[in-house]
């Protein structure tokens, strides 16, 4: 009874002591919001030792702002760094019990220990998404607000991060059309030719696409091994299949629906090409978000970049390539989904069928049009604050299509003034060179 009484002490004091102390604001302030979460976790060898230490070290915090003394200062920042060492060790032993839970199918014990969220709390995205598969199966049996809120959370990014290069274009053609589809930037078109119809199928657009057909057919013969997923390059066109009419029919009729996506399904990465940091050489830019980042850069977005950067800031090609998509007429954005579709771009087609995207630009900021060939280190256009974005900023990030509905984002080696970028970290700042 006196060990709860000094845990809901220790938190009251902590609750109502107002704002937290101003020194070292950046390490403190997650050990001290971990006080509710972790004061749940009693069974948890060090948890009772680490809320004492919390009580101690936010009164010390309080003190040193007022008098400014230096020993005390240090002393301080000694605790902190005690607490941080306190708190790892009770998120390790959190992440294992939460492990040996999921593997045993202790379904109550994984849900006391996911209950509540804390600094690092399933941070190992192979234990996060253990985890969460686990949770989908049971969760009809019993829900948890945190695994609700990250479920949430993905289905919100995925309904409004779909950047223009994931999105499928779709269409029909039919034996009763007369001009095919030429209409369309991915078109079909039959030719008669006596024995045999050949249908044709063109790529207009500016890029190379991957194409998915389903079709059906009435009193006509044809080759059952087609291909019925296939890649296209820009301005490709090619006999899709021949239709041969059945003797004595006196009718026949073909259909099809179709889809297609940015990007060849063949398209084959060159890891060992070195991209260019797409900044000015000399000049400095902190990753505001990296690889698997918390926000957005999940899903197809896993290797996608956040350099911060002011509004303006001159762009360079991080890669040769050909100019193949543009926007550059929104002055929208911001940090909601209703801005997601009012992003300014570049997007250029590199030699192996993979692409770069430039996104967030300025209003008019792209300094480019669809044709052009660029080369690695030339200026491309601006960047800016649009689209869904809650800062500025320049996203980049290089792609390819993964299916004939997907696209996903490659891991890219960069090169800066000290070296080549192998992972960029988050809140690192890399020199251009």
């Amino acid at each position: 009874m006196i060990k709860y009484l000094t845990l809901f002490l220790i938190f009251a004091s902590l609750l109502f002591s107002g704002e937290y102390p101003q020194r070292f604001k950046q390490l403190s302030i997650p050990l001290f919001d971990s006080l509710k979460p972790i004061s749940k976790l009693s069974d948890i060898d060090g948890v009772n030792e680490y809320l004492e230490n919390i009580e101690k070290s936010k009164s010390l915090g309080f003190r040193i702002d007022k008098t400014q003394n230096e020993k005390e200062i240090k002393e301080y920042l000694l605790k902190l760094r005690k607490l941080q060492k306190m708190h790892d060790n009770i998120l390790h032993q959190v992440h294992k019990n939460i492990d040996t839970a999921v593997d045993n199918n202790d379904y109550e014990l994984f849900l006391k220990l996911t209950e509540y969220e804390f600094d690092g709390l399933l941070k190992n995205r192979a234990l996060f998404s253990k985890s969460l598969e686990y949770y989908k199966k049971n969760r009809a049996t019993k829900k948890n607000s945190f695994f609700d809120k990250k479920i949430k959370h993905e289905k919100l990014y995925l309904a409004t991060t779909q950047e223009f290069f994931n999105v499928v274009s779709t269409s029909s053609f039919r034996s009763s059309s007369k001009n095919g589809s030429k209409e369309k930037s991915v078109s079909l078109e039959a030719v008669d030719v006596g024995n045999h119809i050949a249908v044709y199928i063109k790529n207009s657009n500016a890029y190379s696409v991957t194409v998915k057909l389903k079709e059906s057919y009435d009193n006509l013969s044809f080759d059952k091994s087609v291909k019925r997923v296939f890649s296209l390059k820009s301005g490709a066109k090619k006999e899709y299949i021949r239709l041969y009419k059945q003797s004595g029919s006196l009718s026949y009729s073909y259909n099809y629906d179709y889809s297609w996506i940015i990007g060849s399904i063949d398209a084959v990465h060159n890891d060992e090409y070195i991209y260019r940091l797409p900044y000015a050489r000399g000049t400095n830019h902190a990753v505001s978000q990296g690889y698997n980042g918390v926000f957005t850069h999940k899903g197809h977005s896993q290797y996608a970049i956040d350099f911060a950067m002011d509004e303006g800031t001159k762009i360079y090609a991080a890669r040769d390539g050909i100019v193949v998509k543009t926007k550059s007429n929104s002055n929208r954005g911001g940090a909601s989904k209703k801005f997601s579709s009012s992003g300014n771009y570049i997007t250029i087609e590199h030699s192996d069928s993979t692409f770069a995207t430039y996104y967030h630009l300025k209003k008019n900021g792209v300094g480019v049009k669809i044709g052009d060939r660029v080369n690695r280190g030339d200026f491309i256009g601006y960047s800016g604050n649009t689209g869904y974005s809650s800062g500025p900023h320049l996203h980049f990030a290089v792609f390819k299509a993964d299916s004939s509905t997907s696209t996903k984002t490659l891991p890219v080696k960069l090169l800066s003034q000290k070296g080549v970028i192998q992972k960029p970290i988050r809140g690192i700042s890399y020199k251009a060179k």
